[in-house]
């Protein structure tokens, strides 16, 4: 793990298109949890676009704007799980 980054093996089935790589985030005091599966990593000026899981209201909340304020590029796909482009 570096800065929350994590190195799937590939003896498991590649998940994340950002070399097998995921970003997990833990508030261990309020016990939840924030996963990113890259779709793109978004190297130079290309923003990086991830599958989300989260179990995070505050992080939920800020998704559900992102939504509200670019829905062709932003979307819930179910409870806890989003499709959300990062832009820098």
């Amino acid at each position: 793990m570096k800065n929350g980054i994590h190195k799937l093996s590939f003896d498991f089935p590649i998940i994340s298109n950002g070399g097998n790589d995921i970003w997990i985030y833990e508030n261990k005091t309020e016990n939840t949890k924030t996963i990113k599966f890259w779709i793109s990593r978004g190297f130079f000026e290309a923003p990086q676009i991830y599958f989300i899981f989260t179990n995070d209201p505050k992080t939920k909340m800020s998704y559900e704007k992102l939504i509200k304020n670019d829905p062709e590029l932003n979307w819930k796909l179910e409870d806890q799980w989003y499709r959300i482009v990062e832009r820098y």
